[in-house]
């Protein structure tokens, strides 16, 4: 295949589309940068392997050299550099968990690793050193798997081959769909939901140059309307799109058209200019650069990184990536470096078992706590201090099968917790008081699901539709084992912003009725102060850097007014058949703040979540519902 400087330039958009998107710079769709690039890599491999084939000088030891050669250096370089900003850097549960990334980045696995860590209570994503990597295991397992294919089917005519390839690109597409509604996460990570895109530029290169053959109007049309979609995209597109899904068609059919057109085009010409053929060559570097520099410098900021910030970082991915291009990649593609294909098998070899071993290693010392302060890593620990994370299921709900709590010995279910994952971090102190009291507690708890009736939670992780049979079947539970008392406590004010005022204090309303009704007694907690940033880490850092513990916290003041609506809301139910409790009091320190740690531990486990040292703040608030 001849060279394509356009190409080239199209690389440059897809990655300078990605960065701005990571870095917040004004392009809220910028993710599907990565869609372009799986376009272009499907193309450009599929492209190279038909035509040694059609030349009889294809062999795969061949094609994995190159992709080695291609891949693997740059790769090797920033991994290793973020293994040893993350010894600097990181706290041990993280630093762990980026050995493990880099484990099955080796194993070119990062995208089913980063999928299977994807939860409620995860770390979020945006301080994973090497998640970007995930794109790069979906086209290294395509380049593992589609050659063999193509050298497999080499004997079929060019429709029989074309045709199969549609074929696995329609199940894919349609796997993706129905992934984006039912497993989302699958549906981004992994290869089966994702393949259908390099399979559009496979196809694209099996057929015959569209440029060539169009119009001059129709090339034009084709280039303009191919960088109009990724545009609409880019600026359309944010982090609420159900994507990839049908949505993926708009940048994918757009990198296509562009491809298709070539050079020929206005858009093609403009595409091969000097300077995006630059950044175009130096993409994969600059791709592997810019999020470790991003997640390591947000990793210990108070405050969200300035514009200007953001700017320099980006500036200076730029100029690591330059100097990995020139000292780096290029020796090895040019076979100054390992010119031999034995050598360059060995350095894929040795490197890969290195960092694999360091990768393991981490892992195994479980992040090397030693190289932190006791004192910052005591409040480090806070974010494990949570032993109740397990929700009951909608089937668990129906059989009566709740999360048990305090004496076994007691026949009778003496307190029920209804609520969200909030209510999950308030069991290890009800569990402490069911013992203390000898009464068998029970816990109904659900991510993202309100301890209501007749109401349907909107939440990723919550029950959706069958939210009211998960509350049908708690009170029939309260009803049929005559529960005398109930504590509902969740993160009222996600659901008053979900669903407004009105329909929450209706949906109260019922729900104290029907308990009522079951002769319970009814407490309604209030939501403890919610901090905008992750507890355990701030107050690692304050350690780490001589900072004072007791001014760290929201104030008061903020508290109640972020609390107002919910607060508001509970005072206008009538008739007040329930008591309702406060927890703010408890957490005020002397300078009026809510404060986040005491006795050297952190008392959240992030920024909402009590930990169970937290929550056994709240005993004296509690207690009166167990006398």
């Amino acid at each position: 295949m001849t060279y394509r400087p356009d190409i080239d330039g199209l690389r440059a958009v897809a990655v300078l589309s990605v960065i701005f998107y990571h870095a917040d710079l004004g392009l809220p769709g910028g993710f599907v940068g990565v869609d372009v690039f799986f376009v272009i890599s499907g193309y450009l491999i599929t492209g190279l392997v038909l035509n040694e084939l059609d030349e009889s000088r294809f062999s795969l030891a061949g094609f994995w050299e190159r992709r080695i050669r291609r891949i693997m250096p740059p790769l090797v370089l920033v991994s290793a550099a973020t293994m040893a900003g993350g010894w600097w850097l990181l706290l041990a549960d993280d630093y762990k968990e980026l050995g493990q990334s880099l484990v099955s980045q080796v194993l070119m696995l990062s995208n089913v690793f980063f999928w299977r860590r994807f939860g409620y209570f995860e770390l979020g994503t945006e301080l994973k050193p090497l998640l970007h990597t995930w794109s790069l295991a979906v086209e290294e397992q395509f380049y593992l798997l589609f050659p063999i294919v193509l050298v497999a089917l080499n004997t079929w005519s060019g429709k029989r081959l074309q045709k199969a390839v549609l074929l696995a690109l329609l199940a894919s597409f349609a796997l993706g769909i129905y992934w984006s509604h039912s497993m989302p996460e699958a549906g981004f990570y992994l290869l089966p939901a994702r393949a259908w895109q390099l399979l559009l530029g496979a196809l694209l290169a099996m057929l015959p140059d569209l440029g060539a053959f169009a119009r001059p109007w129709l090339t034009e049309l084709m280039g303009i309307t191919g960088l109009g979609m990724i545009i609409c995209a880019l600026a359309c597109y944010d982090g609420t799109t159900s994507y990839p899904g049908v949505a993926a068609l708009l940048p994918t059919m757009g990198a296509v058209l562009l491809i298709g057109c070539g050079a020929r085009s206005i858009v093609g010409r403009w595409l091969a200019q000097p300077w995006l053929v630059g950044v175009g060559l130096v993409s994969y570097s600059l791709y592997l650069w810019h999020w470790p520099l991003l997640v390591f410098s947000r990793y210990w900021a108070a405050v969200p990184l300035s514009l200007v910030q953001r700017l320099l970082l980006v500036a200076a991915s730029g100029v690591l990536a330059l100097l990995s291009w020139k000292w780096v990649e290029q020796p090895f593609r040019r076979r100054t470096f390992c010119g031999s294909r034995q050598s360059v098998f060995f350095f894929a070899t040795v490197s890969t078992a290195s960092l694999f071993l360091l990768g393991f290693g981490v892992h195994h010392a479980r992040g090397i706590p030693s190289r932190i302060p006791e004192a910052a890593q005591l409040y480090a620990d806070g974010r494990q201090d949570c032993p109740y994370r397990k929700q009951v299921s909608l089937e668990q709900a129906m059989r009566g099968d709740f999360i048990m709590l305090g004496s076994q010995h007691d026949a009778q279910v003496r307190v029920l917790v209804w609520g969200d994952s909030h209510a999950m971090a308030l069991l290890p102190v009800i569990e402490d008081l069911c013992q203390e009291k000898g009464f068998r507690g029970a816990a109904a708890v659900h991510y993202q699901t309100a301890p209501l009736v007749n109401y349907q939670n909107r939440g990723a992780y919550s029950l959706k539709d069958k939210t009211p049979l998960f509350s049908a079947s708690v009170v029939d539970f309260v009803r049929r084992h005559k529960v005398p008392r109930l504590i509902l406590t969740a993160a009222w004010n996600d659901y008053l912003e979900e669903s407004g005022a009105p329909k929450i204090k209706q949906s109260l309303q019922e729900t104290i009725s029907m308990l009522r009704d079951c002769g319970a007694s009814v407490w309604i907690m209030e939501d403890v102060p919610i901090h905008a940033f992750d507890v355990p880490r701030r107050l690692s850092a304050t350690a780490l850097f001589g900072g004072d513990i007791e001014k760290i916290g929201l104030p008061l003041d903020a508290h109640r007014a972020a609390s107002l609506l919910q607060h508001s809301t509970f005072q206008e139910i009538e008739p007040k058949k329930f008591t309702l409790l406060d927890p703010a009091g408890f957490f005020l320190n002397a300078h009026g703040l809510c404060r986040v740690a005491a006795d050297g531990r952190a008392l959240y486990t992030d920024g909402g979540h009590l930990s169970g040292h937290g929550s056994r703040l709240l005993r004296p608030l509690l207690l009166p519902v167990f006398e």
